[in-house]
């Protein structure tokens, strides 16, 4: 049964286990929205988007929402910088943006819009 408050949100500090932390609460909303089958996408886009997040070293949200059979995952933080998509086969010595590649290949979807002062990337998991 899908809860009556959606999207459901929670707050989660820059500390190293934001996204283990993110990952065990999607796995019980899954499990309660019958969408248990999406716990392998859905952790590691939800783990990449946390550990994008985490890096700001703020704290920031996490928003689960299910959409007709998929999930929509959102990561709220205050940062102005657009997340960037690096190349996978570019400088091997660069850190970071290389998460987003795989979000990109695992997600129906995803992309970043603003919320007055704050940013939303998300990412929607479908079967």
């Amino acid at each position: 049964m899908i809860e009556s408050r959606l999207p459901y949100e929670i707050s989660l500090s820059p500390r190293t286990a934001a996204a283990p932390c993110a990952r065990l609460v999607l796995k019980d909303r899954l499990r309660e929205w019958g969408l248990a089958e999406l716990l392998e996408d859905a952790g590691t886009v939800t783990g990449e988007l946390v550990a994008n997040a985490a890096r700001l070293g703020q704290v920031f949200t996490v928003r689960l929402t299910p959409e007709d059979g998929a999930l929509l995952v959102e990561v709220v933080d205050s940062s102005p910088d657009e997340p960037q998509i690096r190349d996978a086969f570019g400088d091997s010595d660069a850190e970071g943006g290389r998460g987003l590649l795989i979000v990109a290949a695992l997600a129906a979807g995803w992309g970043v819009r603003r919320e007055g002062p704050r940013k939303v990337v998300w990412a929607r998991v479908a079967p």
